[in-house]
């Protein structure tokens, strides 16, 4: 059944038998539809149905309904009016355009509807469900709406009572006030499926997301894109570089969140330079002597240069005074250099074909090492650990090993630095240890340090730092020569014993450290070490700590 310009849609619809197949040619047809049998309404160009702000345009209240191929707008702007009205079950919704209406889509106790390809945007909200499951959207690109995604009373956080009779009565009611009853004789609750909202493009909508239930947003291990949430200065991190967030986006309204929110390359942590239409960039901001580099540039369209390395120090833009130079030939691509044979600090410069520089991107060219100091200390005290040389990468790390052991002991990051100091605290057992720098979180190893040695100290010790605070500020605690049942206790100077502020085990440990929190009231305190918390024989006493 072919439907042209200028003929009726729904006469076609009322016409058809379940399992028909209907073609709407392009064009415009300004009516409200209802698909009430199990159809296939396809559209061919790309038709437009308008129902001239009234109701809702097309309403789904037929199982197994498919929709497809049409420019969907005009609905009115009352409560639920919509471009796509869904009140039925088993339905696909794909490759439309829903623009300009109340909602875009949307599912009413609505079950198992797929909701995939469109393009859905200037809506008032882009995809409404009330009270519907196991229905998918992904693939979508939902744009430019009031709200993008808004999920309610569906989270099944329902107030479930005995009634008079032999049953049970089910209402809705908001989250924070639902109870959880047993329900044994109904199998009410195996009915419901969550859904699943991934792989869609959420761009520039007032909100992204809303769902005050417990749905997923994210399938085999692929979330969505938000513009929000896709950079590392709005907190997505993608260090491996597979295109998922190393963390989750959190959606508004409940518990939900997208465990694999999808990345961009603005996710990727990179050593670069922009500058209007003008940009170079590295993965490292340091390399060995006579590594390979990659540098990305991005340039204006029909822009005649070149890009060349050369030391910091050297001011010539000549070509022939270079280590190397390629020309740019394209709007955007990699180039490989080498890294020089020396250390030192470098350049990439980009010039004009008039010689003007446009862009410069420094870089340095160093051994990795690492030192410390001292060499030799107590258990549980600290070491300096220097590093130079890191590659400047985000995840870039520094560990403590036992000497030859496979097992790392304790960690930091470098974050993006190729230079600088590590404070650590040595373990609580003697031994041989060392220090090992690695690149980009793997296990890369740049360089080892000099061993350490770290022996157990005689006699009790106990010190805070720092020794002021303001109030209600933190000191860490560290102490050495504790029993397997040691604690260590707060108190107002002076206090006896008994009047503990508040009090820590050592957890069997003979030194380490912890972490207090002092009282917003000014005055003094300290810290006292004890065999044990029945008898409190005292082992040992901190020095003062002033809050003020």
């Amino acid at each position: 059944m072919i439907v042209s310009p200028g003929e009726s849609i729904q006469y076609a619809v009322n016409e058809a038998k379940d399992g028909d197949s209907i073609l709407v040619e392009g064009g415009l047809y300004k009516e409200n539809l209802i698909l009430n049998k199990e159809i296939v309404l396809k559209g061919t160009g790309h038709p437009k149905v308008d129902s001239g702000n009234f109701g809702s345009t097309i309403t789904l209240n037929s199982k197994g309904v498919t929709l497809e191929g049409f420019t969907i707008t005009g609905s009115g702007f009352n409560e639920k009016d919509s471009g796509i009205k869904v009140v039925s079950q088993n339905c696909t919704i794909r490759n439309n355009t829903i623009t300009e209406n109340g909602i875009g889509i949307s599912l009413q106790d609505a079950k198992n509807i797929v909701i995939s390809g469109n393009t859905i945007e200037n809506n008032n909200i882009g995809i409404y469900l009330e009270t519907s499951w196991g229905n998918e959207i992904s693939f979508n690109r939902i744009a430019q709406n009031g709200e993008g995604i808004h999920i309610t009373k569906n989270n099944f956080t329902k107030s479930v009572s005995k009634t008079d009779g032999e049953g049970v009565y089910i209402r809705h009611v908001p989250k924070n006030e639902a109870s959880i009853k047993n329900v044994r004789e109904i199998a009410l609750f195996e009915e419901r499926i969550e859904n699943y909202i991934y792989q869609n493009e959420f761009l520039r909508n007032d909100g992204n997301a809303y769902d005050d239930g417990d749905n997923f947003w994210d399938k085999e291990n692929k979330g969505n894109w938000y513009d929000d949430f896709d950079a590392i200065e709005e907190g997505c991190k993608d260090h491996n570089e597979d295109g998922i967030c190393d963390n989750y986006y959190q959606i508004a309204g409940g518990s939900s969140v997208d465990q694999y929110p999808l990345a961009s390359e603005d996710a990727i942590f990179r050593h670069k330079i922009v500058s209007k239409d003008y940009e170079l960039s590295t993965n490292c901001s340091s390399y060995l002597p006579e590594k390979n580099i990659s540098l990305s540039f991005k340039v204006a369209d029909n822009f005649s240069g070149w890009v060349e390395l050369k030391p910091t120090n050297q001011s010539s833009n000549k070509a022939d005074d270079a280590h190397s130079y390629h020309i740019i030939d394209d709007s955007k691509g990699t180039i490989d250099f080498q890294a020089p044979s020396e250390e030192g600090s470098y350049q990439f410069r980009m010039y004009d074909e008039v010689g003007t520089e446009i862009v410069t991107l420094p870089f340095k060219v160093a051994v990795p090492a690492l030192s410390i100091a001292p060499t030799s200390i107590s258990t549980c005290e600290k070491v300096e650990v220097k590093y130079s040389g890191a590659p400047g990468n985000e995840g870039d790390w520094v560990g403590l090993y036992n000497v030859g052991a496979q097992k790392v002991i304790s960690k930091q990051y470098l974050k993006g630095r190729n230079d600088g100091t590590l404070i650590f605290t040595a373990p609580s057992i003697s031994g041989r240890y060392e220090f090992r720098m690695f690149e980009e979180d793997v296990d890369s190893l740049l360089v080892s340090s000099e061993p350490l040695e770290a022996e157990a100290l005689s006699g009790v010790r106990i010190t805070a730092s720092p020794s002021e605070v303001q109030p209600g500020g933190t000191v860490e605690i560290s102490f050495w020569g504790a029993k397997p049942a040691s604690a260590v206790g707060m108190y107002e100077m002076t206090s006896p014993d008994k009047y503990m502020i508040d009090m820590q085990y050592a957890n069997g440990r003979s030194c380490g450290t912890m972490t207090f929190k002092l009282p917003s009231k000014r005055g003094k305190y300290d810290f006292r070490l004890f065999e044990n918390n029945v008898y409190r024989k005292i082992m040992g006493a901190s020095n003062v700590v002033t809050v003020n």
